[in-house]
Formats: C-alpha cells, sequence, structure tokens
C-alpha cells in the first residue's frame, strides 16, 4: 500500500463538525483531553448535535464511555438525562428483540431449519460491551437457500410477510407502520421487521469461504440461551464487508466502526485468528479489500489499534485510489447527518468489481429520476383521514430525498472536479 498523506480538501468548519470530532475523541483519548474538548462546546451545540448521535448510532455508546470516564458532567443535564432514558427505552426494546430473537430461533430448529443468527446480539461482548448500548434495527437471519421457503412460511406464523427482496436477502415486515420520528427511534416500534439472507448450497456461485460460513456456524451462549451464531472469525469478516458495502453507498454508522475496532482489539494478540481470518478473507471478494479499508479508516478515526500483520496483509490489498479516498472522504462519511452523501460514487469508480458497474449509472445515481420507495403503507379498512396522513407523510419524505439529491449532487460535482485533479497528480 501506498503511503498516502492526502489533507481532505472538505475541511471542518463549524463548531457542529468540531463537536462530532469531540464525540469521537472520547473513545481513543485520555479522560483529561476529553473533557478539556467537550467543556468548549454550549447547550445550543449539544441540541444540533443529538440527532447525529442518534443516527450515527453513537450515542448510547458516548453516554456509556462518558459514564466510564467520569466525565458525564462535561454534558448539559438535559443531555445527560435524555441520552439515559434513550438508554432505560433502548434496554426494554432490546429485551423484546432479544425475545422475538429466541422464539424464532426455536421455530427454526423445530422446523429442521439450517441457520445462524447474524449481528445484533452475536457481536456481544467482542464488539459490544452491552447489547443494550447497540440500536438495532431488524433481526438477521443466516438462511439455507434451500430452507428459506420454509423459514418464510415460519415467520408468518409471527406475522410476518415478505416485503422485498434484494439479491440473496428477503426482507420480511410484521405490523403496523409507525410515522417517522426520531424521538421515538429507542422505543418498542409497532413494526418489526427480519431480514433472511440466503446462503447457497456449496458447489454454487462464489467462493469456498462464502459457501461454508453457515456450515462453520458454532453454538453460542447467549444471554443464556443456545444459539447458533457465526464461527468469530467469520463474524469479523462479516463486520468488515458490511462496513465496507456501506462506505460504497450514501450512509455510514459511525457505530459499525468503533464496534469493529473493538472486535480487532478483543483479539489483537492471537495471531492463529488472523491467519484464520487473512484466509477466509482471500476466498471472498473484495475481503482483503473490505478489511484493509476498513482497518485504514478506524485507524485515521480512532488512532492505531490493529496489529502488524492485520495492516500488512489486508491494507497492503488497498489500491492508492482507494487510500486516497479515505483520507480525504472516510471522515466525512462517517460525521455527516442522514442520509448522507454522494461521494462514495468517488469510491466506487475505483473499485475494479461489479459494485462499480452494476446496472444504475453514476448520473442515475446522482440525480434519480424516480420517486423514492413508499415508506407507509395502508391499513386494512384505511379511513379517509388516516390515508391523508399518511400521504403527508409520503410527500415530506419526498421533498427530504429532493433536497438531498440537489444539495449532494451540487456537492459531489465540485469535489468530483477536485478528486480527478489529486488521481492526476498521483498519476504524474
Amino acid at each position: 500500500m501506498m503511503s498516502l498523506h492526502a489533507t481532505s480538501e472538505m475541511k471542518i468548519p463549524n463548531r457542529a463538525e468540531r463537536l462530532k470530532e469531540a464525540v469521537i475523541t472520547t473513545f481513543s483519548k485520555p479522560a483529561f483531553e476529553v473533557g478539556e474538548r467537550l467543556v468548549e462546546f454550549y447547550e445550543e451545540d449539544w441540541r444540533k448535535a443529538l440527532y447525529w448521535l442518534d443516527v450515527s448510532g453513537l450515542a448510547l455508546y458516548f453516554l456509556d464511555q462518558l459514564s466510564s470516564l467520569g466525565l458525564q458532567c462535561c454534558l448539559p443535564e438535559f443531555v445527560v438525562e435524555r441520552l439515559q432514558q434513550n438508554l432505560n427505552d433502548n434496554r426494554i426494546r432490546t429485551a423484546a428483540l432479544f425475545q422475538e430473537t429466541v422464539e424464532i430461533s426455536q421455530a427454526f430448529q423445530q422446523r429442521g431449519i439450517s441457520f445462524a443468527v447474524l449481528k445484533g446480539f452475536t457481536l456481544t461482548p467482542d464488539s459490544v460491551p452491552d447489547s443494550a448500548l447497540r440500536y438495532q434495527t431488524d433481526l438477521d437471519f443466516l438462511i439455507a437457500a434451500e430452507d428459506a421457503t420454509t423459514a418464510l412460511y415460519c415467520l408468518n406464523d409471527f406475522g410476518y410477510r415478505l416485503h422485498a427482496v434484494s439479491g440473496k436477502t428477503w426482507e420480511c415486515k410484521a405490523g403496523v407502520i409507525g410515522t417517522p420520528d426520531i424521538r421515538n427511534i429507542y422505543k418498542v416500534h409497532t413494526q418489526r421487521s427480519v431480514e433472511l439472507h440466503l446462503q447457497p448450497s456449496c458447489g454454487h456461485n462464489g467462493g469456498e469461504a462464502r459457501q461454508n460460513r453457515l456450515t462453520r456456524a458454532q453454538q453460542r451462549s447467549i444471554q443464556g440461551v443456545m444459539l447458533p451464531a457465526l464461527a468469530p472469525n467469520d463474524l469479523l469478516l462479516q463486520q468488515a464487508s458490511h462496513l465496507f458495502k456501506h462506505l460504497c453507498h450514501e450512509h455510514t454508522r459511525a457505530s459499525w466502526m468503533l464496534e469493529f475496532r473493538r472486535h480487532v482489539m478483543a483479539r489483537r494478540d492471537s495471531p492463529m485468528f488472523w491467519n484464520e481470518v487473512e484466509v477466509l478473507a482471500s476466498g471472498e471478494a473484495q475481503g482483503a479489500i473490505a478489511v484493509g479499508a476498513v482497518t485504514l479508516l478506524a485507524t485515521q478515526m480512532f488512532g492505531n489499534f490493529a496489529p502488524e500483520g492485520l495492516r500488512e496483509w489486508s491494507m497492503g490489498k488497498l489500491s492508492a485510489p482507494v487510500c486516497l479516498w479515505i483520507e480525504m472522504y472516510g471522515r466525512h462519511a462517517l460525521l455527516t447527518d442522514f442520509p448522507g452523501s454522494k461521494l462514495y460514487l468517488l469510491l466506487r469508480a475505483q473499485l475494479k468489481t461489479t459494485v462499480a458497474t452494476e446496472s444504475a449509472s453514476s448520473r442515475r445515481l446522482i440525480f434519480p429520476f424516480h420517486m423514492p420507495p413508499q415508506i407507509t403503507q395502508p391499513e386494512v379498512g384505511e379511513r379517509i383521514l388516516s390515508r391523508l396522513r399518511r400521504y403527508r407523510i409520503e410527500a415530506r419524505f419526498v421533498c427530504f430525498r429532493l433536497r438531498f439529491h440537489l444539495v449532494e449532487g451540487l456537492r459531489y460535482a465540485i469535489e468530483a472536479s477536485r478528486w480527478h485533479r489529486r488521481l492526476t497528480g498521483m498519476a504524474q
């Protein structure tokens, strides 16, 4: 990997961005330095930052870290009270999600379905010290492809119906879609979601490592319940692949990067583990690149943390333009508010895979000429007032997406010019 020292052309321009940076330092700097940075900000700064704390997934991790450092006094009282209430709500919501995970898993087992629980609760304790600190939106299961239909029938018994199919992922939903409200994201939702990730049988498309991920699954005790989960090396590789996938799209949660870093640090002194991850990554499409990219960005965000062997075989697989993108735009990808930005298109263009050549052209991604997907669904026997209310929600969402495409499309056009100048300078 080339050693690149690109200074981002996207300077941190205001107090809001400085506050986000201060939050990030909370997880890697000593208490005295963190305290000095946090006391710089006023109540109004924190009010504006609460939205980003929620959508980045860092809010409850931030509260927990401040508690361990004894620095809750550095925040306005109303911020601490809100974060504590969010934690209380999320603890109840997480308990409900875990109970449903257990019940669905037991139903799968009774029907002889080959499966493993993905992400979520399986990230504890290596990546997540307490599941209640993690904002989880849905349940994920890896399912043998031949068992997918049986699994779908099984989910029907829990009220789920197939909602969408994207490649090898089946999204199922249950309950009534509530009104989107950032203030209630930690509460138990009226709607639930399950994603089934289909695992092809051996002999189908994909590398051997990917084909055998399900067969390598292990029984683990999670909150006192035995559940099938990915093997530890598969779990870390899946985290990296999931993160890299989101870096190649509009929005990436900063909390995912923190969780990846914690997982690496938990396994730091296990050379055999990293040898196994290297072997698995070599059999995955873009496996080593995914691990290298997220390791480089996590290092940029939190400082050095990865063992030397991991850095050599993963970051060494990165091309100079990919490294340049991470150094120029990686922090922005994690610190920007939802729904993110379009600068990921610059990264996609550097990847010699289907990610960069998928059917949707860059032009259509910059400004798509189609309506966004619906975020509400009509209820049975919907009344006219409910319908009008639902139409209003949809109209607001359309305006929200339109503004995003206009603002971020313009930003992309400006940055693309600067980006290509940097690439040209590298080639000379």
